[in-house]
């Protein structure tokens, strides 16, 4: 079973798209980098459902630099007219492209601790090079908004006194650690569009995310939280390489790109804004203890290597506050089951098929 043909995936896609505005996207073309990654594809599934009843849909085309996974993610929607497919790595001369596009949605970079300590230098040439790539051709076919999805890891450390990161603070980063490429990529990224709106006009909006979860996780992400998704729903003891005391914020990916939509369409140019849940607000162990209580194993603890301890972020207080999105009208769901529940479930089903 495809992630696109199950039931539980798709109700609750339906429901956030029975809460967005999508009309502003009524006939325009959409242009997702980082299309098979986990909140670009998210933002893919989403349109691509609202766009079944519509009579202009919105023209999608997805980018991403492995045309495999391109094309088995999306194998639903090949044959649709609304649909197109790009392979394409952000950080070389963009070939492919339209003629013409109305939003860049700019998601491409990998953001999970392995390909960190594997491909620090291509994870920040795909936020900087890669960045005024996608810019520089909006801007020379048309774009009304670009929207760079950064992350809250740009926020570095919290100084003594902070609670929750807003989106005017900037802590320090250790920029002798490669580890470092990430958010020094991310912060590099958001500098260049702030000069992109300066210099050339360009109307761009920021999104920060906090810490994902979901069944749209690609099978080789190392990030915790899809760890823990991925060996709950195995029934394989989930394991921890720390005592789990990071506290940290949490978003359910269907909310989050939800949450991305609201910003593209009502975001203030030039301006930046955290996306996380309150609901999902809690400790790395508390995660993993509920991930593993959705999945019916344990929790388990090991003594990370060398090699892993070297990928860790720095952080120890990972707290977004999300009040200015939620100024703008968005809200998280509110589901009969939790989401960390439905991810687990809708993963095993698809592992089962």
């Amino acid at each position: 079973m495809r992630l696109t043909e199950n039931a539980a995936y798709l109700a609750s896609l339906e429901r956030s798209i029975r809460k967005c505005d999508l009309n502003f996207l009524s006939g325009r073309t959409l242009l997702v980098a980082g299309a098979s990654g986990m909140l670009g594809s998210c933002v893919v599934d989403l349109i691509a459902l609202w766009n079944r009843s519509q009579d202009r849909p919105c023209h999608i085309v997805a980018v991403s630099r492995n045309a495999d996974r391109l094309r088995e993610r999306f194998q639903t929607y090949l044959g649709c007219s609304w649909f197109s497919e790009v392979r394409q790595d952000i950080a070389l001369t963009p070939q492919g492209f339209p003629d013409a596009v109305d939003y860049i949605v700019h998601a491409a970079s990998d953001a999970d601790p392995v390909s960190m300590g594997r491909y620090p230098a291509d994870i920040l040439l795909a936020n900087v090079i890669g960045t005024r790539n996608l810019l520089d051709y909006g801007l020379a076919h048309e774009m009304r908004r670009f929207l760079f999805v950064s992350s809250g890891e740009v926020y570095g450390q919290p100084d003594t006194a902070m609670l929750d990161f807003t989106e005017d603070y900037c802590g320090p980063l250790d920029l002798n650690n490669p580890r470092s490429c990430y958010p020094e990529g991310k912060r590099a990224g958001e500098v260049l569009c702030q000069c992109y709106m300066s210099q050339h006009g360009a109307n761009v909006v920021v999104v920060r995310p906090c810490h994902l979860f979901g069944p749209t996780q690609t099978p080789h992400d190392s990030r915790a939280a899809s760890d823990f998704m991925r060996r709950a729903a195995a029934k394989h003891d989930i394991v921890l390489k720390s005592p789990g005391q990071l506290r940290r914020s949490q978003c359910y990916v269907i909310d989050a790109a939800k949450a991305l939509l609201k910003v593209l369409r009502d975001g203030e140019a030039g301006a930046a804004y955290n996306i996380a849940d309150r609901q999902y607000q809690m400790t790395v162990r508390q995660l993993a203890t509920e991930a593993a209580r959705a999945g019916g194993c344990k929790v388990v603890f090991e003594t990370p290597t060398d090699a892993e301890v070297t990928t860790y972020s720095r952080a120890r207080h990972m707290v977004l506050d999300a009040a200015k999105l939620k100024a703008l009208g968005w809200r998280a769901e509110r589901r009969t089951r939790s989401a960390i529940q439905e991810t687990v479930g809708i993963l095993r089903e698809i592992q089962s098929s």
